[in-house]
């Protein structure tokens, strides 16, 4: 009788336990700012969480963030810093002055390490996440400036990890290829091109068979193979050159001969279901969305990024909540992925990311 009894309490209480609330979950949209960092609440219509005070920060160009370190990091280029912020306190726990002009890096799934390319040199810095101790670093080259219509600052410009943090793939301003790198030995193990001109943004499927990248003079963009046989690094397979609707053309009939970021479309992203490439129009401030569950690239909408004709927004990325539910481009506008239907509109930018948090404790992260 008194084992019954026990077996009986015992089991009550692993049902209790069983049936106790998990803890609330709370995605965050994390947002840079001219200067500050703006922290939305995803599940409440974006509506604004707080600010995040930056002092002397501003002019940022990558944001990442490790949930087991539970921080978040940004490079500014204002003072040439990388800067650390505590997610559970808001507060900065460094910054520090590497290299010249730090881009816009990722850091390994396991949260532990940083790769961080520097515009004003020739490399990626392998950095130990929890204190920019420089571990390593991997010479790719700066590239050259084009004779007709050059396009600024060139040099280490973005950067791509696999889901298994095995391997890393590199974007150099000019170079028309995606370098692949073991994260082993952070050693080059191939190059995936020649695409036909310099690559700028690029998404990487993560099943690592295809880029599907933004390249210079190109509205639109190319696809290559990740892979040549059992060679890592294939041949450019497919270019795709998209098509301003002819009534915003009308619309929009004198645009500045400057393009944005010198090229028209600087910001793509594959979506994390991995059926759909959106790729943005960044002079007539459109998103455009292509199927790519096979090949080509088939059309599937356009969503512009205004709401008034007479604005002219210039996206200069694309990024999406972990869920793939919400498309977030550089311009103003959170995108419903499956209605192709603008759900919010708040101040996105070029470099804005989602952590979820649980119990004030970050669980999962996504990438700019």
């Amino acid at each position: 009788m008194r084992l019954a009894a026990l077996a009986a309490g015992a089991s009550f209480a692993l049902a209790a336990l069983s049936a106790a609330p998990a803890g609330k979950l709370e995605r965050r949209l994390y947002v840079t700012d001219r200067s500050t960092i703006s922290v939305y609440d995803i599940d409440n219509g974006h509506a604004l969480v707080r600010k995040i005070e930056v002092p002397e920060g501003g002019g940022y160009k990558g944001i990442a963030a490790s949930v087991p370190l539970g921080k978040l990091y940004v490079t500014s280029y204002k003072q040439d810093e990388l800067i650390c912020i505590d997610l559970a306190t808001d507060k900065i726990d460094w910054r520090k002055k590497l290299g010249k002009y730090g881009d816009s890096m990722w850091i390994t799934p396991d949260g532990q390490t940083m790769y961080l390319p520097f515009r004003d040199d020739d490399s990626w810095w392998v950095l130990r996440a929890k204190d920019a101790e420089v571990m390593a670093k991997i010479p790719v080259g700066r590239g050259k400036n084009y004779d007709i219509s050059p396009i600024g600052s060139i040099g280490p410009h973005n950067t791509w990890i696999n889901p298994a943090g095995t391997r890393v793939y590199l974007e150099v301003l000019t170079m028309p290829y995606v370098f692949i790198a073991d994260t082993k030995t952070n050693k080059v193990i191939g190059k995936v091109g020649p695409f036909s001109k310099g690559v700028r943004p690029f998404a990487v499927s993560d099943d690592e068979r295809y880029v599907y990248a933004n390249v210079d003079a190109l509205l639109g963009f190319e696809v290559g193979a990740v892979r040549d046989g059992k060679k890592w690094g294939g041949p450019m397979l497919h270019r795709v050159e998209a098509t301003t609707p002819p009534e915003r053309l009308a619309e929009y009939p004198n645009p500045p001969a400057h393009k944005p970021h010198s090229t028209p479309s600087h910001g793509i992203n594959l979506s994390p279901n991995q059926k759909e490439v959106w790729v943005v129009d960044g002079v007539y401030g459109y998103v455009y969305v292509y199927d790519v569950t096979s090949l080509p690239p088939k059309y599937v909408a356009g969503v512009p990024i205004y709401k008034d004709p007479k604005e002219h927004p210039t996206p200069g990325w694309i990024s999406f909540s972990i869920d793939g539910k919400y498309a977030y481009p550089d311009g103003g506008i959170v995108i419903d992925t499956a209605t192709k239907k603008v759900a919010a509109r708040i101040p996105t930018s070029e470099k804005l990311l989602e952590i979820d948090f649980v119990d004030g404790k970050p669980v999962k992260a996504g990438h700019r």
